[in-house]
């Protein structure tokens, strides 16, 4: 009933979403990470907005959520 009173459920962090960032990217410099996490909002933004499978939309949101928070953490260490 009322839904807008509860918080959202918290996503995890980027480092378990994507493995890639995990073992690769997080041990590059800050703006690598930044130009990285950049690429991949884009990206889950772009595939949110076309023909996403619904199977997918679930992934996608997580993965954009947690690359922004990401992003916004690293702009405020560079």
């Amino acid at each position: 009933m009322f839904n807008f009173l509860r918080n959202k459920p918290d996503c995890p962090p980027l480092c378990q979403l994507d493995q890639l960032y995990k073992h690769t990217i997080s041990k590059l410099p800050i703006n690598e990470k930044i130009a990285y996490c950049e690429r991949l909002v884009e990206s889950a933004r772009y595939q949110l907005a076309h023909a996403c499978p619904k199977k997918d939309l679930g992934h996608f949101k997580n993965l954009l959520s947690a690359a922004e928070s990401e992003l916004l953490q690293l702009r405020l260490l560079a």
